[in-house]
């Protein structure tokens, strides 16, 4: 077992994380983001103040303090929000704006979700409509309500509600799980907080960076080690409202970050631009990375061209922030592991039983203390506990440690595609796959790419006297599910793979594909 240095945690709520720098630092930058009409800038007294007007109508609509759910990209709505639902005492819901109805009707009766706080629009996709149709079809009837309607004016005449503890739920994360429907994790305040306080230091940000991450906010990698990682030093958060490489090199260039967040497809497309330059990142002291499998020959080119240091991180929804490398570690350590284990949690590698393993033996790495979550949310609302019988979360990730606590990833145990920094879990694709009339059974799995690390494929077997029409099947699998989880390459099979007690075999069909040998081969409209 590896136990961390013992480390004193904060009982801060995120409440009072944010009165405290809108008094100590109120004036200083908290928020940056571009837009068609230029550069703008949102101190954290402005936002402590916006995210009380927040408070005050959030608590109009959702009187008993129900969790309330945000449907939306990356926004200055997106955040004053968030900290609005800590100031009301209400758990925070991220739900990302382009899942599918199905998806966002499930995440919101599984949550109970009393408010739910959408953007208009995403990109050319209206949303608020939409969530309110879905809304009124499931039976948890959750207000619907424009993200960014509230006075801000109010704030004054309204009474500071706080008074939640730091053991408090604060957020509940949606993940996907075997069965194929999306697990809600619950994390608490005092989690949240103290991974990135403690994340800080394992990084090397300094007081008062400024931090460009255009990772999404619905995910723990944009909410909490971004933006609450960039609170932690009094810095800057820079919002990317949804990546593109040309618009994340203009805000580099406006805005000088010292550190910015990223996973490796968003790295390759800045690289690809043909007039990116050293130049463009002289401010950049650190460059973090993770989220999938990283190419070190993309890491070693980028630092060379362009003088930054990489470091990447491990984590999950359930516990995020759990390892990372850090800017000092030597470039081998920092391309080829996942780096050290951040304090804060105990740490083992384990075989099937349970049992530690010795030092540099592949198993399961497993973590235990406080930053990891509550737990997932069961269908009556109980709390369903995530560790064993001593504590332990196990992550279902194969690893080993060596004698200095550094951490090498060596794949899933699970069968979770990584496609571009987003989890895809097949047992979920091929649910919504085989409910099309035609497919009496598929096998989902990930295939290597150079871009995105991995893709999706799907092998099917036709229904007893079915044709598979693949555009008819690209059609029914688009309407339920989320763009980077449907298959871009399906093949049609009269058979699978199989154990001795019908479990499909998985790698050999990946053998095969590699192989070119399953039949009836054709990519999906989808496009990489």
């Amino acid at each position: 077992m590896r136990a961390t240095d013992s480390v004193a945690l904060s009982e801060e709520t995120i409440d009072q994380a944010l009165a405290r720098l809108a008094r100590d630092c109120g004036q200083d930058p908290a928020l940056r983001w571009l837009d068609e009409t230029g550069p703008h800038t949102m101190s954290w007294a402005e936002v402590h103040s916006r995210a009380c007007a927040a408070a005050a109508t959030f608590l109009e609509l959702n009187p008993r303090r129900a969790r309330t759910a945000i449907v939306a990209p990356n926004s200055v709505d997106w955040i004053v929000a968030m900290f609005g639902c800590a100031i009301a005492r209400m758990t925070v819901v991220p739900i990302s704006p382009s899942s599918a109805d199905a998806e966002v009707a499930h995440m919101l009766s599984l949550s109970r979700a009393g408010l739910v706080l959408a953007s208009k629009r995403f990109g050319d996709r209206e949303v608020l409509q939409r969530i309110g149709r879905v809304a009124e079809t499931i039976s948890v009837r959750p207000v619907v309500h424009d993200i960014a309607d509230y006075d801000a004016a109010s704030w004054k005449s309204t009474s500071y509600v706080g008074g939640r503890t730091g053991a408090d739920e604060f957020l509940v994360q949606f993940t996907s799980g075997t069965t194929g429907l999306p697990k809600a994790a619950v994390l608490s305040h005092q989690a949240v907080l103290n991974t990135a306080r403690l994340f800080v230091d394992a990084v090397g940000l300094q007081p008062g960076d400024i931090f460009l991450n255009p990772l999404p906010l619905h995910h723990v990698g944009g909410s909490v080690t971004g933006l609450l990682l960039a609170s932690a030093v009094a810095g800057t958060y820079v919002i990317i409202e949804r990546f593109d490489s040309v618009s994340a090199l203009r805000a580099i260039r406006e805005f000088a970050p010292a550190a910015i967040g990223s996973v490796p497809t968003m790295l390759a497309d800045i690289l690809a631009l043909p007039d990116v330059s050293p130049s463009d990142f002289a401010s950049v002291r650190i460059v973090m990375t993770g989220a999938t499998a990283v190419d070190s020959g993309l890491i070693e080119e980028m630092e060379r061209r362009l003088n930054v240091k990489f470091v990447v991180s491990y984590g999950q929804s359930e516990a995020p922030g759990m390892v990372t490398s850090a800017p000092s570690d030597p470039i081998e350590l920092r391309l080829r592991t996942l780096g050290h284990c951040v304090p804060g949690r105990d740490y083992y590698i384990c075989d099937p039983n349970g049992s530690l393993l010795a030092t540099g033996m592949v198993g399961e790495l497993c973590v235990r203390g406080p930053l990891t979550m509550s737990g997932y949310l069961r269908d009556d609302g109980a709390l369903e506990p995530a560790t064993d019988d001593a504590g332990w979360m196990h992550t279902g990730d194969l690893c080993s440690m060596d004698d200095h606590g550094i951490v090498t990833f060596r794949g899933r145990i699970r069968d979770v595609i990584i496609r571009g920094g987003e989890n895809v879990y097949p047992a979920e694709v091929e649910h919504v796959i085989t409910a099309h009339p035609s497919v009496a059974e598929a096998a989902v799995f990930g295939v290597p790419d150079t871009r995105l690390g991995e893709r999706v494929v799907a092998v099917v077997l036709p229904a007893a006297g079915a044709t598979v029409d693949v555009d008819d099947l690209s059609t029914f699998v688009a309407k339920r599910l989320s763009r980077y989880k449907r298959p871009v390459e399906w093949m049609i099979a009269a058979t699978l793979p199989r154990t001795s007690t019908g479990k499909v075999l998985k790698h050999q069909l990946q053998q095969w594909y590699e192989a070119g040998s399953i039949t009836n081969y054709c990519r999906g409209r989808d496009s990489l």
